[in-house]
């Protein structure tokens, strides 16, 4: 699972935002350019005023066994009593009246009661704002015609925002609203599904190995501005691993320089009969055993897990105890050897079995003469080298004696911890003074790796 950036904005959030910050911009626009094309057309404002007033006047009509009868519905009070402003009258074809608060004001203003009148008609009565206006509409209710007509002539109740209001919502901020809906839900969408790869990609990227040349993004069905990117990462790690390879030779040809010059050194001294020269040589055998560590340090810096391998932690523990047998009772000191139910792990044989023998080498160089060491493999993916001393070796300054005199521990321990994070593993110490040093190499499980 790939850590996640906090605190920044997804891309689309980003996308998101910015198309629903212009689509309500486009609607304030769109809104302001109606708004004013209706405000400033006197006929059609008046017309609509008449549609809408006569639409919600109708409501509160019902034709019953004794004919039709009327209550004024709710929320068109201001037609309810004579208050000189607002005016209405319900009546059939015939002349009928069924509801009216006309005054005699009101009648010369609307069609005579007589007339047939048409489907929908508007006049103003009176040019700027609040516009006065009188009109009617002819509804179907339940089979019987009824025509209302009404008669505004000061709209203090803003009856034309209203309907101005109205016409906005149902012609276009319902419409703008449902497409903005559907646009920003095709968008995202979209984004969503372009954005999988790069998804897949960064989870590649968290779990690629550098010291693993075969690992690479995968750039198959990206963007092209994306796999462009992921196409640059996979050229930076062929880089990466050229260098490794390069300073792997540069390591090696060190080593051949540098010891073949003291293995010369070391035979003109053979020669030589005196006990200063025996120093010499002790001297020299800690130097070069200390250019051999400094050598395989340098070249774990250009190792890589491609070369990785199943390994037996208990076969390898085992043949590394049978080969430096020997050289431990040449000291005077002991080793055993118990395997603990070892597990099976990914890894470089040689580079784990220095490992093993730096730790028993550093037993064996730091501990008193006559001492017991222990190599146990397991209980699962573990190694580890005790010896009864109980001391706890750590220099000041890995590789140097306090005098200056090269001295392989520090570097020794140092090579162990880089072939363990080379393994995904730690190199863990415990000490109990006086009784016992215990250096354990504890390998990553399969769970370790996913994490």
């Amino acid at each position: 699972m790939p850590k996640r950036v906090r605190g920044l904005p997804s891309l689309a959030r980003i996308i998101g935002s910015r198309i629903v910050g212009f689509a309500l911009l486009a609607m304030t626009v769109q809104v302001a350019v109606v708004l004013a094309d209706y405000y400033f057309d006197d006929p059609k404002l008046a017309s609509l005023m008449i549609e809408g007033e006569t639409a919600a006047l109708v409501k509160g009509m019902s034709v019953g066994p004794n004919g039709p009868t009327y209550a004024v519905p709710r929320g068109m009070k201001r037609y309810q009593g004579s208050n000189g402003d607002y005016f209405t009258r319900l009546r059939t074809p015939e002349g009928r009246v069924v509801f009216s608060n006309c005054d005699a004001s009101c009648a010369l203003r609307l069609l005579p009661q007589e007339v047939n009148p048409p489907d929908l008609w508007s006049r103003l009565l009176r040019r700027g704002k609040p516009i006065a206006v009188a009109g009617g509409q002819s509804f179907d209710v339940h089979g019987a015609k009824i025509f209302v007509e009404v008669a505004v002539l000061d709209d203090h109740e803003r009856v034309m925002w209203h309907v101005l209001g109205r016409e906005l919502g149902d012609h276009l901020a319902v419409p703008m609203s449902i497409m903005l809906v559907f646009v920003l839900g095709g968008i995202l969408l979209s984004v969503k599904l372009a954005l999988r790869p790069v998804e897949r990609a960064a989870s590649q990227a968290e779990h690629i190995d550098p010291l693993d040349p075969s690992q690479t993004i995968e750039i198959a069905g990206m963007p092209r501005e994306v796999a462009n990117l992921g196409a640059a990462v996979n050229r930076m790690l062929v880089r990466i691993n050229a260098l490794m390879q390069a300073q792997r030779v540069y390591t090696t040809a060190i080593a051949h320089e540098i010891r073949t010059p003291l293995a010369m050194v070391k035979l003109e001294l053979g020669n030589i009969e005196h006990p200063r020269a025996r120093k010499i040589e002790q001297d020299l055998d800690a130097l070069t055993h200390f250019v051999a560590q400094i050598t395989d340090l340098g070249r774990l810096e250009g190792a890589d897990r491609s070369t990785f391998r199943s390994i037996d932690l208990a076969a390898l523990s085992r043949a590394v105890v049978s080969d430096v047998a020997p050289w431990v009772y040449d000291h005077k000191d002991t080793i055993a050897f118990e395997d603990a139910g070892a597990a099976t792990v990914e890894g470089h044989p040689s580079l784990i079995e220095n490992a093993v023998r730096n730790l028993i080498e550093n037993a064996i160089r730091h501990t008193p003469g006559r001492t017991a060491i222990e190599v146990t493999a397991g209980p699962g993916p573990r190694v580890s080298v005790s010896d009864d001393a109980g001391l706890l070796r750590q220099e000041p300054d890995p590789g140097m004696h306090c005098d200056g005199v090269p001295d392989p521990s520090g570097i020794g321990l140092e090579i162990v911890r880089r072939i363990m994070k080379l393994h995904r593993g730690t190199l863990e110490m415990s000490v109990e003074r006086g009784s016992r040093t215990t250096m354990e190499l504890a390998f990553a499980t399969d769970t370790d790796r996913e994490g």
